[in-house]
């Protein structure tokens, strides 16, 4: 059989990689042994580890309210990456938002090399954060080896994992198989059940606005909208292939700057401003296209989305974000997603949702400009005018 170079470098690394997860489950199972707790009848001190991407945290939120309402009296700590903390703002199920700046399974931390993940696990200041917190519960969202040792780290007694993804739930007591035909944000609250509860919130991300922070976003809209539908647009910075390409977001842009019933507001990071003046400069001088990536907070995109009519994102943060608010919202997939339907099983939700990408045996390309167009009309038609 006849192996190319590529496959051959992937087989090689592979295994690479062997002895270094040997080695990683003897240590988890050893430090298991050094760190023995039991189930606490009512727990008192819950610390949930998250340090992912916004999206990442954004669909597990429901998970603190079910905590919080099986065990009221219960202090629950959430340790997120410090772009995270401004999500969990105002939340009223969260007591304390802990940045852990864990350099592994996150963008936000460069450099995440062998060393860099060992040093923070024995010498960080986050961490002895969470040490002091004295958790009688811990609980790995995502369910690595590395969540796991900072759970052991930490000294936390009770540990809850996920088995059959990434390793990690080998130092678990117990844990939630992964299921990648289950919604993450309904697998996650199977962590809940675990611990007792029966009474769940829905799986849409929660978000907690105050009232400023809703006049403000309110007030930024007349200003441009007063009598048209309010639509949002996050084109990302077009890298990445899971992204729709720019050169499709320009032609959908330029489209809809041109409808006088609609305007349109870019939003997105820094990183994100050279793709959107790309995108202001292919639809030339339309007065209902606005460029303001790179200017909002991340609390004031939320409520900026809040009060919006439409949101069209890439499989993203925004996405999360209009869930929260239920509003409408059509995500455009870029070609790394062989299967919408997948995307939409484990990422998805099941209404104000839409999303249009390929489909093995139905639709062998992402989707065209004119057919994101077609269901934008669909969308707006159902919709009274602002």
């Amino acid at each position: 059989m006849r192996i190319n170079g590529l496959n051959l470098l992937r087989r090689l690394r592979l295994i690479q990689s062997w002895p270094g997860r040997a080695i990683l489950t003897l240590i988890l199972l050893l430090w298991r042994w050094g760190v023995k707790g039991h189930k606490p009848e009512i727990p008192q001190r819950i610390f949930i580890l998250r340090n992912n991407d916004l999206g990442d945290l954004l669909i597990i939120t429901p998970l603190f309210a079910a905590l919080k309402q099986r065990y009221p009296q219960a202090e629950i700590w959430v340790g997120v990456g410090h772009w995270n903390v401004p999500t969990l703002e105002q939340n009223p199920f969260v007591d304390r938002i802990l940045p852990i700046n864990a350099p592994w399974h996150n963008k936000g931390v460069s450099q995440q090399s062998l060393w860099r993940r060992w040093r923070y696990l024995l010498t960080s200041p986050e961490l002895f954060a969470l040490r002091d917190f004295k958790a009688d519960v811990g609980i790995d969202i995502f369910g690595s080896p590395w969540g796991a040792m900072l759970l052991l780290r930490a000294g936390i007694p009770y540990r809850l994992g996920v088995r059959g993804y990434a390793g990690g739930a080998i130092a678990a007591h117990d844990w939630i198989d992964y299921d990648p035909q289950l919604q993450v944000g309904r697998s996650a609250l199977r962590f809940a059940t675990l611990l007792g509860a029966t009474a769940l919130p829905a799986a849409r991300p929660q978000l907690f606005l105050t009232v400023p922070e809703q006049a403000a976003a309110e007030q930024r809209w007349r200003r441009i909208a007063s009598d048209r539908h309010r639509m949002i647009i996050g084109p990302g910075s077009g890298l990445d292939e899971r992204y729709w390409p720019l050169a499709s977001y320009q032609v959908l842009a330029a489209e809809l700057a041109n409808w006088q019933t609609v305007s349109v507001v870019l939003v997105g990071g820094g990183g994100d401003r050279a793709a959107a003046v790309e995108m202001m400069q292919g639809a030339g001088a339309q007065p209902n296209l606005w460029d303001w990536t790179g200017q909002l907070s991340l609390r004031q995109t939320f409520a900026l989305v809040a009060t919006a009519d439409l949101v069209i994102s890439n499989s993203s943060m925004l996405m999360h974000a209009a869930a929260a608010f239920n509003v409408e919202t059509l995500v455009l997939l870029g070609g790394a997603f062989a299967s919408r339907k997948q995307h939409d099983c484990q990422w998805g939700y099941d209404a104000h949702y839409w999303s249009l990408g390929k489909e093995p045996g139905e639709q062998l390309n992402i989707a065209s400009p004119a057919a994101a167009i077609a269901q934008v009309k669909c969308l707006l038609q159902s919709q009274p005018e602002s």
